[in-house]
């Protein structure tokens, strides 16, 4: 029998302390914003140093970019969880549209208040914030639309592009309520998806 591997206690509190700065670095972040935040509470409530906080993050900075990075992360696995297995490239470009609304919609306080700050903080945040919504987060609507140019439903154009247009819709409207308060609805942004595809459908 194979002797059962655990983590050394070194390993083990170092883990600890990082999820406690990152706990309380969330719940002050998502409460008052980057500007308004010190890390001298971070490391009060985390029950730890500044230094430590450096230590593991580099910066501020670091730790707000590292922050952003799991939220987009969430963003994608409930993406990834709720799109159909089968079905035709329109239909899953589509759900992968609806899934992307639904998510900022229900998670729209603490989405709101990221894109505020990364974009007015620039710099690490806004550069991880940018990599991960246009790799981590698109990754799948990629894939939709490579099965469907192979599939020839879809003319084999850049998919870079032909993601970046999609998305692009979505971001649209929910910059525009963000930045500018205009309202949104679910629907909007979905409809100016669907002529979007079947206008790409019928070019292939």
């Amino acid at each position: 029998m194979e002797p059962k591997l655990t983590q050394s206690p070194t390993i083990a509190r170092e883990a600890d302390v990082r999820d406690r700065i990152f706990a309380s670095a969330l719940k002050h972040f998502s409460q008052k914003g980057f500007a308004a935040t010190s890390l001298r509470e971070i490391s009060l409530d985390a029950q730890t140093t500044k230094p430590m906080i450096y230590y593991y993050f580099n910066s501020k900075e670091g730790l707000y970019a590292s922050i952003v990075r799991q939220i987009l992360e969430e963003m994608d696995d409930a993406i990834r969880s709720h799109l159909p297995s089968g079905g035709c490239a329109s239909d899953q470009v589509m759900a992968f549209c609806e899934r992307y609304m639904d998510h900022f919609l229900s998670n729209e306080d603490i989405i709101a208040l990221v894109l505020r700050e990364v974009f007015g903080l620039g710099g690490v945040p806004m550069a991880t914030f940018a990599e991960t919504l246009g790799v981590r987060v698109r990754h799948p609507l990629d894939e939709i639309l490579i099965r469907g140019m192979e599939a020839g439903e879809f003319p084999r154009d850049g998919v870079g592009e032909c993601a970046t247009a999609i998305t692009g819709i979505l971001n649209i409207f929910i910059l525009a309520h963000v930045f500018g308060g205009s309202p949104i609805e679910r629907e909007w942004p979905l409809r100016q998806v669907a002529y979007y595809i079947a206008g790409l459908s019928a070019k292939a």
